[in-house]
């Protein structure tokens, strides 16, 4: 099993990393994953697995543009992020989602309605009116309907990453903008069988619905195993001992006979 990612043929490489160092974005003298080198390609699917304390949440956010790597070279939908300006970044958030682990990190003053009107407000070029009827939209199709005026803090956290969900998608907006890139850190992590299968099948429905209208969504997840994700994804890394490995296709990561391997294949939902 290959460390090295650059053997994934895609036609459109929407993220690379090459000979990254990830540190932890808090404490950035210290190394978590060493030697990075993926390439994530336009339309992939990708569960990159990972212990505690792997380094998962930081790999995705210096993927995403949200943290800045040690060492090496991150590229991000064909910019280089030591190049990169202010107006690149907002470019980026346009068109990467973010989902973060646990709660979302939700702003706790503002309703689950606000928290997703958010990001169209920041953009910009909608009225009151159109991103009230964006937000509806995102309630309904997340099923957050009843919790649209509840303050985050009054919410379990299951339900407040739904909302962090429903905020990332939120520049999607009909025949205009749209996200190209979504990254999950976790999700499934505090969540029931029950609610496990609503993500899965949310997220598998989504990408297959963008390829269907030719504009393919990218989407990186990071989960404690592939339970459930080895249905939905299409491309699997792991992070172990630091270094972050590529195991591949569904057929390969089903054949591989490395313990290491096999100890992220646990029981599916």
């Amino acid at each position: 099993m290959s460390n090295d990612a650059s053997n994934v043929k895609t036609e459109t490489v929407a993220i690379e990393l090459a000979g990254v160092a990830v540190t932890h974005a808090d404490a950035t003298e210290a190394v978590l994953v060493r030697d990075v080198n993926w390439r994530i390609g336009s339309g992939d699917f990708w569960a990159v697995s990972g212990r505690q304390a792997s380094g998962r949440s930081s790999l995705l956010m210096t993927a995403a543009g949200l943290n800045r790597p040690m060492a090496g070279t991150v590229r991000i939908l064909g910019k280089d992020f030591a190049e990169a300006h202010e107006k690149d970044r907002v470019e980026w958030r346009r068109r990467i989602g973010y989902v973060f682990e646990y709660s979302g990190r939700l702003f706790s003053h503002l309703t689950v309605a606000q928290n997703i009107a958010l990001p169209l407000q920041y953009h910009g070029g909608k009225d009151e009116n159109e991103i009230a009827a964006r937000v509806d939209e995102l309630l309904t199709m997340t099923k957050l309907q009843d919790y649209a005026g509840h303050m985050p803090s009054r919410l379990s956290l299951g339900v407040q990453q739904r909302v962090g969900l429903a905020r990332a998608l939120a520049p999607t907006w009909g025949k205009g903008s749209t996200i190209e890139i979504l990254f999950l850190d976790n999700p499934l992590s505090t969540l029931s069988p029950r609610e496990c299968r609503w993500w899965l099948d949310f997220v598998r429905q989504l990408h297959e619905n963008h390829r269907a209208k030719g504009k393919p969504l990218t989407v990186v997840a990071s989960a404690d195993d592939f339970r459930g994700w080895l249905d939905v994804a299409d491309l699997f890394a792991i992070l172990e001992g630091g270094r972050f490995r590529v195991v591949g296709g569904r057929e390969q990561l089903s054949a591989s006979a490395e313990p290491v391997v096999r100890d992220f294949l646990v029981k599916e939902y």
